[in-house]
């Protein structure tokens, strides 16, 4: 079968099953998960300041920049960072999910980020993130349960970014 006519999962040999069983290895849980999407609603309106200081942040480093190259190229990614944050808070975590990380990794891969750039920057926009959460949520529980399983998923994310590079 062409790859054309195959999901990136597919293609990677990864299943469901592959899925469940990182998710497990992470100790993330449904209960979790379903926690961060209950706060989706909050956290949404305020990713744009964050994606915006991100990227003025990632445009400040050289060799990002030159990657980046142009405006049209930066609003573009601003707008992809914008729903990979949304995503991470829809409560969908399925097939689609995962296929967009592998498409994440690939697109990296395939315009020459290098993984110190790509892994430096992820804990770039987790610490903003983790930063705009505390000062959302004043009850530092709920602040705790949140960012560890936000790190949780973004190492799930990360691993499945990384599988592609490999």
């Amino acid at each position: 079968m062409k790859a054309t006519n195959q999901t990136l999962m597919h293609q990677m040999h990864i299943s469901m099953q592959d899925i469940e069983r990182r998710k497990q290895l992470l100790g993330l849980t449904d209960l979790e998960l379903a926690e961060l999407a209950s706060i989706g609603g909050i956290v949404a309106p305020i990713l744009d300041s964050m994606v915006d200081e991100f990227y003025e942040n990632q445009t400040s480093i050289p060799e990002i920049a030159t990657l980046i190259g142009d405006l049209d190229t930066l609003k573009r990614l601003q707008r992809a960072q914008h729903q990979y944050l949304l995503d991470l808070f829809s409560g969908r975590y399925d097939s689609a999910y995962v296929n967009n990380r592998l498409r994440i990794g690939l697109v990296h891969k395939r315009i020459g980020v290098e993984p110190k750039l790509y892994l430096s920057a992820v804990h770039t926009l987790k610490t903003m993130l983790f930063r705009l959460i505390q000062r959302t949520f004043n009850d530092t529980e709920q602040y705790q349960r949140i960012i560890n399983t936000l790190e949780k998923l973004f190492m799930f994310d990360t691993t499945l970014v990384v599988e592609t590079y490999v």
